[in-house]
């Protein structure tokens, strides 16, 4: 009886022992299990936060919207106004949150990851894991204004007559001609070192019309007594879709929606499709001819013919935003350090007096003139030469630009905008992407106004511009523009803060604190989960 007690006892201190045993291993395998889980999920959320903040403004935690299922992550912000080499092995300034200013030098990341499998027999080590990573931080310096647009923007160019028109770049970006819709006809001598893009219309150039750079046009084109250096596109289908004539001349390739006729010389390849018909070549062609339809040619083709090809696309005119609704708010130019003169005084003398305390200012000024109503400014009473001393912002409701000369007051650059606010439909601030030029409301040039190299200025007018031998630096954005008289434009890009003219968007938030990059990591490692 005594031994089978004391086997029995010995049995059950075995099974205990087993017993034990297994719970132990699987307590610590499925610990083991969970950690490696939580570990590739801590080390996920890091890498996750470090490309969000490559691309977007820093969020205090991340991911934005918690998940909800496991395994996953939750990455908090820190910041230190300390660089390493100043820390040592202590930093007390790092606060919860984001860089709000140009201030900080580095940035935390603390990521804890949760296993999608917990560890059994209340073995919860590796359930979370969390790592910290530490990178330099690099601010961007604040952008409250884009250098964008073209110089000429038209929504609708209802007057197509092009005469004396010189446009030059000046500011290093390609000057570009956009007419959202409209057509555009050259009858007088004009240079356009540039492209022109026509998005809804055609072109017709002749007496020696000069466009240095590509011509697109959504309707045909007719190139007289005419010359392009670059490309002509044009996405018409119709008979001929492209012209040159016997004096014409295209550098570039020519590409149409149909069938084109080829008098004059084109130095390199034309595709005319998906359109058919018949394409006549009487002059010269330095490449080849890809067509749609058949070709009937007595002139001279250097490379090879390929008739009834299918397939062809016709060409893509460039992309022509459309119109910005700009209703002026104080608030966008106080970023570049503008503050606002509000004249009271609408009379003669009254405007004297405020341009002259503005153009004297040593800082940025905005001269907001909209009481004045739609009579709006008047240039013509001002002296004949007004002189910048900061960058001046002018907004009015209509503009009489008389024989003015703008210069700067020293060799400093200048920037100067003239702003007829697109308030929309009866003065409603509504954002209908449409010009609503005021009632009474108009951008008016008298002969000769300059703009001297010094001073780069941008016309926004939700009306249509005239203008009479003028020379112009800068850009200008309008609801249509005559250019039936002599003009000079020497392009520089200047935009509106808060839009981009490019795109034809509105950026609001621009330069927020927060937004910057990340160096390249410094410094990665597990820290306890409190």
């Amino acid at each position: 009886m005594l031994v089978a007690i004391g086997m029995t006892a010995v049995a059950a201190i075995i099974a205990i022992t087993i017993t034990s045993s297994s719970l132990y291993a699987v307590g610590y395998t499925t610990a083991t299990r969970s950690g490696v889980q939580a570990q590739a999920a801590a080390g996920a959320g890091i890498d996750y936060a470090a490309a969000r903040l490559a691309t977007s403004a820093c969020l205090a935690a991340y991911p934005a919207v918690p998940a909800v299922s496991e395994p996953f992550f939750t990455v908090s912000v820190w910041s230190s106004l300390l660089t390493a080499s100043a820390t040592g092995d202590v930093d007390t300034s790092w606060v919860s949150g984001c860089p709000t200013s140009a201030s900080f030098k580095r940035v935390k990341l603390i990521s804890t990851g949760s296993a999608k499998t917990p560890g059994l027999v209340g073995n919860a080590s590796g359930n979370k894991r969390k790592i910290e990573a530490i990178y330099p931080y690099i601010p961007t310096p604040p952008t409250w204004i884009t250098a964008s647009g073209a110089a000429i923007y038209s929504f609708s160019q209802t007057d197509s007559t092009i005469n004396n028109l010189d446009i030059n770049s000046t500011g290093g970006t390609p000057a570009t001609i956009q007419y959202l819709s409209g057509s555009a006809s050259c009858t007088s001598g004009s240079t356009i070192h540039g492209s022109v893009i026509l998005g809804q219309g055609g072109a017709s150039l002749a007496s020696n019309c000069l466009i240095d750079g590509d011509l697109y046009a959504s309707g045909s084109v007719d190139l007289q007594n005419a010359k392009v250096t670059g490309n002509v596109s044009a996405d018409s289908g119709t008979y001929p879709s492209v012209s040159l004539s016997n004096a014409a001349t295209v550098q570039g390739n020519i590409s149409a929606g149909g069938a084109v006729l080829v008098q004059g010389a084109g130095g390199g390849n034309v595709i005319a499709g998906p359109a058919a018909g018949v394409t006549k070549i009487t002059g010269s062609v330095a490449g080849s001819v890809v067509v749609a339809g058949t070709v009937n040619n007595t002139g001279s083709v250097l490379g090879t013919i390929t008739k009834n090809k299918t397939g062809i696309v016709a060409p893509v005119i460039p992309f022509v935003p459309g119109w910005v609704d700009y209703p002026y708010a104080l608030g966008d130019w106080t970023p570049g350090g503008f503050t606002e003169f509000l004249m009271a005084d609408c009379s003669d003398a009254g405007f004297v007096s405020a341009m002259s305390t503005v153009l004297a200012s040593s800082t940025p000024k905005v001269l907001n003139g909209l009481a004045c109503g739609p009579g709006g400014l008047d240039f013509t009473k001002l002296s004949p030469t007004q002189t910048l001393t900061s960058n001046v912002a002018i907004i009015a409701t209509s503009f009489n630009l008389g024989g003015n000369d703008f210069v700067s007051s020293n060799s400093a650059q200048k920037n100067m905008w003239l702003i007829s606010p697109d308030r929309g439909v009866a003065g409603n601030l509504v954002a209908n992407q449409l010009p609503d030029c005021p009632a009474g409301g108009a951008f008016k040039m008298a002969n000769h106004v300059t703009v001297s190299s010094r001073v780069n200025a941008l016309i926004y007018s939700p009306c249509t511009i005239t203008n009479s031998a003028d020379v112009w630096q800068g850009q200008i954005y309008a609801a249509g523009t005559k250019t039936a008289n002599a003009f000079t434009l020497n392009y520089v890009p200047i935009g509106i803060p808060g839009v981009n003219l490019s795109e034809g968007t509105t950026t609001p938030g621009g330069g927020l604190p927060g937004t910057g990059v990340l160096g390249a990591r410094t410094a990665i490692r597990n820290i306890n989960v409190s």
